[in-house]
């Protein structure tokens, strides 16, 4: 069962993480370490959180299973799949569906998960010094 806690400790997290991924995509220009790398970082930690929104799942399992999501995004885009679906260059489903393949792309979502599992440690000891 979700905590009232839980869920604004998570809600105002996912707020704060949306915020900056837009941000980061209006204001900061292409070529940055922070527009090319920083928001695919995040986007692992900010799927997470909006996960723990809505279900109670273990958090030690839960990680690697956000991590596998944006990998499996990422395939996608290496096998041109919103091309090959006929998703117009700049549509909603283009978008989310990505359109360039990186493998510093992966990189990025495993750092994020780590992101998460540094936190859910952080969190954890927190939580046992009061």
């Amino acid at each position: 069962m979700q905590t009232k806690d839980n869920l604004f400790y998570y809600s105002l997290l996912s707020a704060i993480l949306l915020i900056i991924e837009i941000l980061i995509g209006k204001f900061v220009p292409s070529g940055t370490f922070l527009r090319d790398y920083g928001g695919d970082i995040l986007v692992i930690p900010l799927i997470y959180c909006l996960i723990r929104v809505f279900v109670k799942i273990l958090p030690k399992t839960m990680p690697l299973l956000v991590c596998s999501i944006g990998f499996l995004a990422e395939i996608t885009q290496y096998f041109h799949l919103s091309d090959k679906l006929g998703f117009a260059r700049g549509s909603l489903m283009s978008i989310l569906l990505g359109t360039s393949f990186s493998w510093l792309d992966l990189l990025c979502y495993f750092i994020g998960m780590l992101l998460i599992y540094a936190g859910i440690l952080l969190k954890s000891k927190c939580k046992h010094n009061f």
